[in-house]
């Protein structure tokens, strides 16, 4: 059987070209850049581009996101509560 790739398990270099492969980038200070070259600012902290070394992937798709302890559980209340809001 072959084994998993686990985005956030790679080293940061790791990361970046992975990043590259699926049509992001990384710019020279280490924040990712979307298709037409634009940091992608954090959905949970939009002041906030994410970089390479705290990127991860949301589960089941291509999507970036923020991957720093507060982002996720920020990320983690935000879907307890939309999930809340759903089963009303």
């Amino acid at each position: 059987m072959d084994k998993q790739i686990i985005f956030q398990e790679l080293g940061e270099k790791e990361r970046v070209l992975l990043l590259r492969a699926f049509d992001y980038d990384v710019d020279g200070e280490g924040y990712v850049l979307n298709f037409s070259g634009q940091r992608i600012k954090s959905d949970e902290n939009p002041k906030k581009f994410i970089q390479a070394k705290f990127a991860a992937l949301l589960p089941g798709s291509l999507k970036i996101i923020d991957g720093t302890p507060t982002a996720i559980s920020e990320f983690l209340r935000e879907r307890e509560v939309k999930e809340k809001e759903d089963a009303r």
